[in-house]
């Protein structure tokens, strides 16, 4: 019997762009961070999108 496995990027979670430069926060930076994810095998994506403010 083969195991399955599922990746999950999880891009952002609850920090913001303050605590590192390269989590993206933005929608395009969700976004672009997302297809990346994806190209590189992730099947599902965790995001926690934001107002600007």
């Amino acid at each position: 019997m083969r195991s399955a496995v599922l990746v999950q990027a999880c891009l952002n979670g609850s920090r913001g762009s303050d605590e590192h430069e390269a989590m993206p926060a933005s929608p395009q930076e969700l976004a672009a961070a997302a297809r990346g994810a994806v190209a590189a095998g992730a099947a599902e994506l965790h995001v926690h999108p934001r107002r600007p403010d």
